[in-house]
């Protein structure tokens, strides 16, 4: 039996570390303090001090995010993390909201206070790494990943250095509720387990140990890769991406029966209309709950009274497994000058059974 050992913690990145990221940060900051002042810390949504607290997809809205984490009163008035918990992002720190660079510098900062907090990947990641030959980026382009260009590609290297040294995951676990809880971007099935050479009944530990030495090992092959193109002064984008590219679990384009095989871009159904189904039909690891980001609640068909600032939970029809999409919409609602935000919910004690 494998090893399990412990789950690295997140790692700066340095890139965010500029004097001209610090700037333009601490301007930000200076003016959502001031704003927080008129904002109530909402004791009904808390959480129970030592709880995991699960993050969802950022998508460059810092603001949104620190209003967010403000009312359920997990940062204190200087926007620190409140030490009393730990925390797992779930994801696409970048694109859509312009201040991912300020999200990546507060999130440095609380890194240096020696907190527990764990980073997955998501596929706005993964997508920073898939460019045409003159390094334009091939699935979102956006105001990140553009401006990486001239930046030398400095996010994308500290993004590979990252998933190379461990501190970026794919996939965490916690085992101290009543069913272990599985936290990745997307959502984990039974085909996945036979992808990595595991039985389906494998502890779910010993499948996210996997899953974390796979992915760690694509991303130092290449990392080492784009460091010798950065020297050569021509990145050769195709076989920097060819290692994750050829399996099946990290491949965002490869799909089975229409249906996405990478964990990190996996729907519940083929979409129409940009609507998917609120159901499962394939199957998923049995007594493990698992809390997700990736798909936006609103992107789903729900019944009409469902809230989409709530996350929701579809249960298997085959077996004890659930999952809880939790991406409750941060990076939609972005204006430009302005602070008001809708209110969304982090705490599972406010998911909803579909």
């Amino acid at each position: 039996m494998l090893n399990v050992q412990q789950f690295k913690t997140a790692a700066e990145m340095p890139y965010a570390n500029s004097e001209h990221i610090k700037e333009k940060a601490n301007l930000l900051v200076k003016k959502l303090i001031e704003y927080l002042s008129s904002v109530n810390v909402d004791d009904s949504i808390s959480f129970a001090k030592g709880e995991t607290v699960y993050v969802p997809d950022i998508h460059g809205d810092f603001v949104h995010l620190i209003i967010t984490l403000y009312r359920h009163g997990l940062v204190d008035k200087d926007l620190n993390l409140n030490n009393d918990f730990q925390y797992v992002f779930l994801g696409d720190f970048y694109d859509r909201a312009p201040d991912s660079d300020i999200v990546d510098f507060w999130f440095n900062n609380q890194i240096k206070k020696d907190l527990n907090v764990f980073r997955l990947v998501g596929n706005h990641e993964i997508a920073f790494f898939e460019r045409d030959p003159n390094g334009y980026p091939v699935i979102f382009p956006s105001q990140d990943s553009i401006k990486d260009i001239s930046n030398n590609f400095q996010v994308t290297e500290d993004l590979l250095m990252n998933i190379a040294s461990g501190n970026i995951l794919a996939a965490y676990v916690d085992k101290s509720a009543d069913m272990p809880i599985l936290y990745v971007h997307s959502y984990v099935i039974n085909d996945d387990y036979e992808e990595l050479g595991l039985s389906k009944d494998t502890d779910i530990s010993i499948f996210a140990f996997s899953l974390n030495e796979r992915f760690k090992i694509h991303g130092q092959q290449a990392y080492d890769l784009f460091c010798e193109s950065k020297k050569s002064g021509r990145f050769d984008w195709k076989a920097i991406m060819h290692s994750f590219n050829n399996d099946p679990l990290f491949n965002i384009y490869k799909k089975k029966n229409e249906i996405s095989t990478s964990f990190l871009w996996r729907r519940t159904s083929i979409p129409t209309l940009r609507v998917f189904d609120a159901e499962l039909d394939v199957e998923i690891p049995e007594n493990v709950y698992q809390i997700v980001g990736h798909t936006p609640v609103f992107s789903f068909s729900l019944p009409s009274e469902q809230a989409i600032n709530k996350p929701f939970i579809i249960s298997s029809k085959k077996s004890t497994g659930k999952i809880q999409f939790s991406d409750v919409g941060i990076g939609y609602y972005y204006k430009e000058n302005e602070f008001e935000r809708p209110e969304v919910y982090l705490n599972t004690k406010f998911a909803v059974h579909t």
